[in-house]
């Protein structure tokens, strides 16, 4: 075990888990050491170290809360399965309010959505904007992409959106999330 500072809450590292935050530290963590706890002064495990930067000098760990979600799917399964839509997504900006009829600036605005995939299948279109899915408010992209990620495969949601300024539901279906190589082949 090896000790250290805190230094951020909420690095998101979206290359190993999308939407999550991960918890940075100056604690070493050397080959050998991943997997291992990143404990508070208390003694209480509130992280499991996973990476560290290149240099080696910052340390990345995932807070004990993601564990806790994703551990019952490792049990069962063996594996973690990510939700998917299937959708490109962005901020958005002041300069989206005319053009697609808002009255303020919130939510996730909808910039593609892939044929055949989940949002196309559930009625999502370009240039909707996202409020809420499945009873969660959604304030940016990274709230979007955490609510889809954890969402269980196969679990249908309501997706509460904006489409030219007026508000509609639809219900879309989400999707197992695979690596790029693997839907090419589909």
């Amino acid at each position: 075990m090896s000790f250290g500072i805190v230094s951020r809450r909420g690095a998101p590292l979206t290359v190993a888990a999308p939407g999550f935050d991960f918890i940075q530290t100056d604690a070493a963590i050397n080959p050998g050491d991943s997997g291992g706890p990143l404990v508070n002064m208390a003694g209480e495990v509130v992280g499991i170290n996973s990476m560290a930067a290149r240099n080696g000098s910052i340390g990345f760990a995932i807070p004990s809360s993601l564990v806790k979600m994703l551990v019952p799917q490792l049990v069962a399964k063996g594996k973690v399965e990510w939700g998917w839509l299937g959708v490109s997504i962005g901020e958005v900006s002041d300069d989206d309010l005319e053009r697609l009829k808002l009255t303020e600036v919130k939510g996730v605005l909808v910039r593609s959505v892939m044929p055949g995939e989940p949002a196309d299948q559930g009625g999502v279109k370009a240039n909707d904007v996202i409020l809420n899915m499945d009873g969660t408010r959604l304030d940016g992209p990274r709230d979007l992409q955490r609510v889809v990620s954890s969402t269980p495969v196969g679990k249908t949601v309501r997706v509460v959106l904006l489409r030219e300024g007026k508000q509609t539901e639809v219900d879309v279906t989400i999707g197992r999330y695979r690596e790029s190589d693997e839907r090419e082949k589909k």
